[in-house]
């Protein structure tokens, strides 16, 4: 019988602090991967830093901002008041696409992404930088408190840049069916966690990301997810990281923190896309 891997996922920023650094502007220059192929894992602690540290040795390297290579990030996903973004990603309708702001919670640094799939099936993601979050905000966010996110999409200048995108990436035909489109969504779920980033040699990336809390926008119905989401992020074929993971009998899972959110929930939504991520987060809470 297998021995459960008991180390917590403070093991996983252990690994990444050991590691030769890499600075936000070279990892930038060298792995930005707008556009890119994206595979996710859930992993226990003790797994992710087993690999964290395979891959240290072949040349791997932390970004790290003055001295730190863990960083917090708050998420806030739009939708329409009846999912449909949600819907179209559970039937996998092909003119698709995912809104979010992203927060990231050291710096108070703001952007709006949309995240679209070309015709080769890459992942798109477009971002627009916002006005800074204050500081006082991000310390309530890390230590639990609700934060209401401002209304993203009132503003003519965000709607018209989320228009303009939309009918580039051919979401929509036209720039008035991209604004009334724009005008329908509404703030739907939030995601808060702790990421570490690894540029690989090949010019790959890896992020872990341990402690994340879904929840309703209020900050309300949290879903805690155990254990460590690994995503690896290349250009085209496997990562040195995906390799190691299907040597060692790990296989991608369909995980979408937007997603599991919703379905967590909203149970009474379609989720067979997300049933063995779903399973998975199952057996991992008894």
């Amino acid at each position: 019988m297998a021995v459960p891997d008991t180390r917590t996922a403070d093991v996983v920023g252990e690994s990444f602090a050991r590691l030769p650094e890499i600075s936000l502007d070279e990892l930038s220059d060298s792995a930005s991967l707008l556009t890119r192929i994206d595979r996710k894992y859930l992993l226990e602690a003790g797994v992710a830093a087993d690999l964290v540290a395979s891959l240290a040795a072949s040349g791997a390297r932390a970004l790290a901002i003055d001295g730190q290579s863990a960083f917090g990030y708050l998420s806030d996903y739009d939708d329409t008041p009846d999912f449909s973004l949600y819907r179209a990603a559970a039937t996998k309708r092909r003119r698709r696409f995912k809104l979010r702001s992203r927060v990231y919670l050291d710096s108070g640094m703001h952007f709006l992404e949309l995240k679209t799939r070309s015709g080769r099936g890459h992942n798109v993601k477009d971002r627009l930088r916002l006005e800074d979050v204050p500081a006082i905000a991000c310390a309530a966010v890390r230590h639990g408190r609700s934060v209401k996110r401002p209304d993203l999409l009132v503003r003519p200048e965000v709607r018209e840049w989320l228009a303009e995108r939309l009918t580039d990436r051919g979401i929509a035909e036209t720039r008035r069916e991209a604004l009334r489109v724009a005008a329908s969504l509404t703030p739907a779920a939030r995601s808060v966690y702790t990421r570490s980033t690894l540029c690989l040699t090949e010019g790959s990336r890896l992020t872990a990301d341990r402690g994340l809390v879904l929840c309703a926008p209020s900050g309300g119905a949290r879903v805690e997810v155990p254990g460590v989401v690994v995503e690896t992020k290349s250009a085209g074929r496997a990562s040195a990281a995906d390799r190691w993971l299907w040597r060692n009998g790990r296989r991608p899972l369909r995980i979408s923190k937007y997603a599991l959110g919703v379905a967590s929930m909203h149970p009474e939504l379609p989720s067979n896309r997300w049933n063995a991520a779903m399973k998975r987060l199952g057996d991992e809470r008894t």
